[in-house]
């Protein structure tokens, strides 16, 4: 009996599948930051923050995120990004664009009470970035 040929038409959507879930992958996988007059912009992937320093009450470095439910986003290993949601606290809309749990996290609270926690894969990107976070907003 002759082995059976899979229709080149499904080979086809089969290899697109992976090469978007590879790009979905290869996007979220870096938080990038772009300095911009007057504030900065968090991007990873589908996500992004447009944060103006005028616009920040409170600036903290955390050793860890809450537990929190996720509405929509992305895990994987040690990365975490998405739109959050505190249980306990009862609050929505709570933006994460973790690099690594394992390092600190910076915690965002903006003037609309919406809390953004973001970190790099690099420890010491994620410290020199808070620093130059507390110049900006202690200058405002």
């Amino acid at each position: 009996m002759a082995p059976r040929k899979r229709h080149w038409f499904w080979n086809t959507i089969i290899l697109f599948t992976i090469v978007v879930c590879l790009a979905a992958f290869i996007l979220h996988s870096k938080t990038w930051t772009r300095q911009e007059e007057g504030g900065f912009t968090l991007i990873t992937g589908f996500y992004y923050s447009e944060i103006r320093y005028d616009d920040i009450r409170n600036l903290s470095l955390v050793p860890r995120i809450p537990e929190m439910e996720r509405n929509s986003g992305f895990s994987a290993w040690t990365i975490e990004k998405g739109v959050f949601r505190d249980t306990l606290q009862g609050m929505e809309g709570i933006r994460v664009y973790v690099d690594n749990l394992e390092n600190p996290k910076i915690r965002l609270q903006q003037k609309d009470s919406s809390l953004i926690f973001f970190n790099f894969k690099d420890s010491l990107e994620t410290v020199s970035f808070y620093e130059n976070l507390l110049r900006e907003f202690s200058a405002q």
